[in-house]
């Protein structure tokens, strides 16, 4: 392979890297780097700048390097919005901003170089852009045209320029925050001279949905509570509303019961309300009352204590965990690498081996007991207390490429080994980025996990959305042992074997799987393939991947999903829920008719609160119930006390109608027609005439009649509101058409105090 300037750099940065080790003093260090700038700066070439008509995120116009960039400190961040590394880059990116924001002179440039086909379009890159919250300019480099041009080998990289877009370091992985800070802030102090502080055109895209006109923003994972009994209050699904912050929990209906978290990213322990969190994905209920949260951005489970209104840190210390880190720790001590799915696995201890030996067989008919009677009572004993339930969390650790495992109970795990309650560590994967099957889970390798699924039964195991390598792996629970249902390359180290095929095993394609759900009920697993943006289903015995093409339930128009990545299964069968992550929603496919229906999560509506001024009307009124009519004439007067007040001429006199059901909901348009009249008016006296659209096994309603009336006296204008509240009894025995007069006489010379009588009724 050629040699390229940048290998140069590389090179240089490895022995710059050798000799910081031995600085004994920051000044050391930044000499160290100073004198690595000279070198390298006075020798390499300026690299090419971007390529012409390219599409760009938060900037008003194309960027160009000669242009706009030759005066400045330049990172070129080389990166794909799939790949985990990338996504930790970011948060270094923004440090690193925020510390030179005053100066100006620092300029930050996404270059979006796609591993998979999905991410070339740009409307997805603008999606992640917004998803990710990322502020600084992004170039959709489809092609890699820049990547190839200067040999960039890998995700993430940082390509540091200095003035006349010269490479002065490369920095490749994640995990170098104090290197970057370092060689920036050097450059940017060597080179002050030759910087310039004017502004780029930068401009925040807001052509996508925002986050105020959406409930919404970014769902990415959800779980049907499998405690669910239909009571009152009790949370029927929780939802992930990640771009948010925050986790959502619904009725079955769709209306939102309880907000955990706010909008703004956090860690913060707490009441429900005042809880933060950063990007949540996963959410698993250990019971009807306690759901477990993955807090991906502060690396952590978070454990919501609904009876108690409160939130907790589970596991993590919200910062990511070391590469190498096994785990072992308890609890918060524990650090974890961006969890990003997690389940709950019930089961005895595994190991039975470890379990005293059998007792010893019966005494012969006819000869006496033997003393051994008191150890079997003892052995029966501890018997049932291996037999008892411990409960596992398993996590998909998408950052370190492992599963692991918090232990809720002290359990015999594989191999004999014993974990204590509250003790989290890897249970399965090496840490290595690959899609290696063994029979040993420690030596077996993942690439960025992202979704979990349990299969109960005498073999029990996990399906796992193993999203780099676009594969469906397993992983046997009794045993350990890892190994591909579908999808994938038989190649371990190939993560380019994607595509879009339905076929049987490794000979089936997906594209970057973010999530799974197995049913028990009809033996299905179901896979979120996020990329290619599609819901498909397994059958697991024969390995066999069909694609579903559910058509919309409103329209008969195929349903479109842009990438899917969460999904759950009603315990019948019959639903899937999914997660519609860039579509901003949630879908239910009805699985047997293969139809598909928006889940409409939505705000309640507020409380209905009696409006004040309130006059009981104590005559009921009437409507038939086979779509009757109810006429209703009205008139204001005012009482002859308040000779001085009259109506203000020209002035319009207020009113409508409201009508509500037995349980306070505004059924006025829903349940009524208006005959040759509106529900509002602005000249008295008014008249309304009310039609029931349709037969109703309603009893009653309530009819609100409002006024607003603009008055005067000598001195001032002034307006004067009140209500007058009625019942309408809904009859089959009643005429078709009811007529009623209501005539209210008002005294408003104590209108400053509101416990004053605001009317007198009377009725024909």
């Amino acid at each position: 392979m050629e040699s390229s300037p940048l290998d140069y750099v590389a090179q240089a940065c490895m022995d710059l890297i050798d000799s910081m080790v031995s600085a004994n003093s920051e000044a050391e260090r930044d000499s160290l780097i100073v004198n690595h700038i000279k070198k390298v700066w006075a020798l390499v070439p300026p690299i090419d700048d971007f390529k012409k008509n390219l599409e760009w995120v938060n900037v008003s116009e194309p960027l160009s390097l000669n242009q706009h960039c030759a005066e400045k400190v330049v990172v070129l961040d080389f990166w794909t919005y799939c790949c985990i590394n990338c996504y930790h880059v970011l948060p270094d990116l923004a440090h690193l901003e925020k510390l030179h924001k005053a100066d100006n002179n620092l300029v930050v440039i996404g270059v979006h170089c796609a591993k998979f086909s999905n991410e070339k379009v740009s409307g997805n890159v603008l999606a992640a852009v917004q998803r990710y919250n990322i502020h600084h300019p992004v170039v959709n480099d489809s092609d890699s045209c820049m990547w190839e041009t200067l040999g960039i080998r890998c995700w993430p990289t940082l390509l540091i320029l200095g003035p006349s877009n010269k490479p002065i370091f490369i920095i490749t992985g994640e995990g170098h925050r104090d290197e970057l800070v370092w060689y920036v802030g050097a450059a940017i102090r060597h080179f002050t001279s030759r910087l310039s502080t004017v502004s780029l055109p930068a401009s925040i895209n807001t052509h996508l949905k925002t986050k105020e006109n959406n409930i919404l923003y970014f769902p990415s994972k959800l779980a049907l509570n499998p405690f669910y009994r239909g009571r009152g209050e009790e949370p029927f699904l929780a939802i992930s509303d990640t771009g948010h912050n925050r986790v959502l929990l619904t009725d079955c209906s769709g209306v939102i019961l309880r907000i955990i978290g706010g909008t703004e990213p956090g860690f913060k322990d707490g009441k429900l309300s005042e809880a933060q969190f950063n990007a949540p994905q996963g959410v698993c209920w250990l019971s009807s009352a306690v759901l477990v949260v993955c807090d991906t951005n502060n690396h952590a489970l978070r454990a919501v204590h609904l009876d108690e209104g409160s939130v907790e840190v589970l596991v993590g210390t919200g910062r990511q965990a070391a590469v190498g880190d096994k785990g072992g720790k308890c609890l918060g001590l524990q650090a974890l690498s961006s969890p990003w799915d997690v389940l709950l696995y019930s089961t005895p201890d595994m190991d039975m081996s470890v379990r005293p030996a059998p007792p010893p067989p019966p005494p012969p008919p006819g000869h006496a007991p033997l003393d051994h009677e008191k150890p079997d009572k003892e052995f029966v004993k501890e018997k049932e207390k291996k037999d008892e339930i411990r409960r596992v969390l398993l996590i998909a650790c998408a950052g370190s490429h492992q599963i692991w495992a918090l232990f809720l109970d002290n359990t015999i795990w594989w191999k004999y080994k014993a974990f204590s309650e509250g003790t989290c560590a890897v249970v399965a994967g090496s840490g290595a980025e690959a899609a290696r099957n063994s029979a040993y889970a420690a030596s077996a390798a993942f690439a960025q996990p992202s979704g979990l699924t349990l299969r109960t039964g005498t073999s029990p195991e996990i399906f796992i959305a193993d999203s780099e390598s676009s594969s469906i792996r397993r992983l046997a629970l009794s045993t350990g042992q890892v190994s591909t249902l579908c999808g994938g390359d038989r190649n371990p180290l190939n993560l380019f074997a994607y595509g879009d095929v339905d076929d049987v095993g490794i000979e089936a394609k997906l594209q970057h799987p973010l999530a799974v759900a197995y049913c028990e009920s009809n033996k299905t697993l179901y896979v979120a393939d996020t990329y290619n943006h599609k819901i498909k289903k397994i059958d697991v015995g024969p390995q066999k991947v069909t694609t579903l093409n559910p058509t919309m339930i409103e329209t008969t128009d195929p349903a479109k999903f842009n990438e899917p990545s969460g999904l759950s299964t009603s315990t019948d069968g019959k639903y899937l829920y999914i997660a519609d992550t860039n579509n901003h929603s949630i879908k239910i496919l009805n699985l047997a008719k293969n139809v598909c229906q928006e889940f409409k999560v939505r705000l309640p509506d507020p409380k209905f609160a009696e409006p004040e001024n309130l006059i009981l009307y104590k005559n009921d009124l009437f409507v038939n119930r086979k779509c009757g009519n109810l006429i209703i004439y009205f008139n204001v007067s005012l009482d002859a006390e308040t000779k001085s007040v009259k109506f203000t001429p020209g002035a319009p006199q207020n009113w409508h109608v409201c009508v509500r059901d037995e349980n306070d909901k505004d059924v006025t348009i829903d349940d009524f027609e208006f005959v040759g009249c509106s529900y509002k008016g602005t000249k008295l006296p008014g008249r309304v005439e009310m039609k029931l659209k349709f037969r109703t096994d309603k009893t009653h309603y309530r009819l609100y009649l409002s006024f607003q009336t603009a008055l005067c006296d000598a001195s001032v204008c002034f307006a004067h509101s009140f209500t007058i509240r009625s019942t309408i009894l809904v009859r089959d025995s009643v005429k078709m058409i009811e007529s009623y007069k209501i005539t209210c006489k008002v005294n408003p010379v104590n209108r400053n105090d509101s416990k004053s009588e605001a009317g007198k009724l009377s009725s024909t």
